[in-house]
């Protein structure tokens, strides 16, 4: 695909929900409201209710070598076959630039598809990348967001045009997508003069990502019951009110296996009740933990942050491509150009102005994000000799809603814990 003319605009708040800061002379930068929202969570681990095998880490980065070593997965989903700024040549060898450019063709033949190669089997994982993330797709559903390279049954679909930025209003070079993605993780654009210019705002990113959760199969009898643990801290500040105790106490398994970026903002149309809102620019998978969920698990993550900061409008920015937005609009996001924009103009923003970080050859997308109650989610404590573990699930009919209550009465005591011998 051609990059063209491919730039980047950051689509916006109205003038009445902005503060204009800068020199009294030239454009100047347009501070959007609300940008704080997401900080009233501090950094650390969290858990996410009805996934008891992950858990979720907010990050902040102060310099983009870190999230390079510790996420690449979220920079090889945009930066394959792109060249580098002149200033990141020197940083990257031609190993590593044909690795990153690789990337898209090991992602698209994982293990488990060469082992079972020689059988004849069809393969029906289908892999996504570009704008927005990284999509991969089983029969068991869709993880992420991006451009569309499958195969299937010797069907091939070529990649749609890759998303590529550029430098806004200023009179630089057009910035590369490296840049922009070195800019989003640390919440900082680092070209000169860059806070006169409203298309360079990358202001109160955070980065969120899924990790394995370790749960202990056999822990030590007693360590439930220690309040000074090993206990996440931050995870208890922002519980929700009808989230019991935390067990086993939360604790990191490995690297991560899904990202995305997050920011917040505030807005409204003039006369009305404002309200938050979360933007989801960039959003990715391993490509070795494609296909098995973690994708959702990520989603999950971010509504669960949504429902923590009592936000409910979530604004995506995904690849215009239709079996990109199928996935999206199945996981609850809709790209109706109508819905969209009623909802942009709810949160005081446009497609045209500073506040939202859009780009070319992308789609903006929109959700809703529902308010969970306890009567949404039930809470059963299981306990097996000295293990002990909350988990929580959402009832499938009013009978299996009634059990659950029976069971999560059960844990309101300590006289009163549900003992299951068989847990499979």
């Amino acid at each position: 695909a051609e990059r063209g003319n491919g730039k980047a605009s950051v689509s916006g708040a109205e003038a009445s929900n902005v503060v204009q800061t800068g020199p009294a002379e030239g454009k100047r930068r347009i501070s959007i409201q609300g940008r704080g929202k997401l900080f009233d969570i501090p950094c650390g681990v969290y858990e996410i209710p009805g996934r008891p095998h992950v858990i979720f880490k907010i990050q902040d980065y102060k310099s983009a070598e870190r999230p390079r070593r510790e996420i690449p997965f979220l920079f090889q989903a945009f930066e394959a076959g792109q060249e580098p700024p002149p200033e990141m040549k020197g940083l990257y060898s031609k190993k590593h630039r044909n690795r990153s450019r690789d990337s898209l063709l090991d992602a698209s033949t994982s293990k488990r598809q060469k082992v079972a190669a020689p059988s004849g089997s069809v393969s029906t994982t289908h892999h996504h990348q570009g704008g927005g993330g990284t999509v991969a797709e089983d029969s068991q559903g869709p993880l992420g967001n991006g451009n569309s390279n499958q195969e299937n049954g010797g069907l091939s679909v070529p990649p749609v045009t890759p998303v590529v930025p550029s430098s806004g209003a200023s009179n630089e070079r057009p910035a590369t997508i490296h840049e922009y993605l070195d800019w989003t993780v640390t919440a900082n654009c680092t070209r000169p003069e860059s806070e006169q210019d409203s298309e360079l705002d990358f202001e109160g990113f955070r980065v969120v990502t899924v990790c394995g959760r370790h749960r202990p199969a056999w822990p030590r009898p007693g360590d439930h019951l220690v309040k000074k643990g090993n206990w996440a801290k931050e995870n208890e500040q922002i519980k929700l009110p009808w989230m019991g105790e935390t067990l086993p106490p939360l604790s990191v398994s490995g690297s991560a296996y899904s990202a995305a970026t997050l920011r917040s903002g505030y807005g409204s149309k003039p006369g009305e009740k404002g309200k938050h809102w979360i933007e989801v620019p960039f959003f990715a998978t391993a490509s070795t933990k494609r296909g098995r969920g973690y994708g959702r698990c990520l989603l999950d993550a971010i509504e669960h942050i949504c429902q923590v900061l009592d936000v409910s409008a979530l604004h995506l920015c995904s690849t215009n491509d239709p079996t990109t937005t199928c996935i999206w609009r199945k996981l609850g996001f809709t790209d109706n150009e109508t819905d969209v924009n009623e909802n942009l103009a709810a949160c005081g923003l446009t497609l045209k102005g500073p506040g939202l970080l859009h780009m070319d050859n992308t789609v903006q997308m929109f959700k809703s994000v529902p308010k969970h109650t306890g009567k949404d989610f039930r809470r059963i404590r299981i306990s097996h000799q000295s293990l002990v573990q909350v988990l929580y699930f959402k009832p499938l009919s009013s009978s299996s809603s009634q059990a659950g209550d029976e069971r999560a009465e059960g844990c309101e005591g300590k006289e009163r814990v549900k003992s299951v011998e068989d847990t499979s």
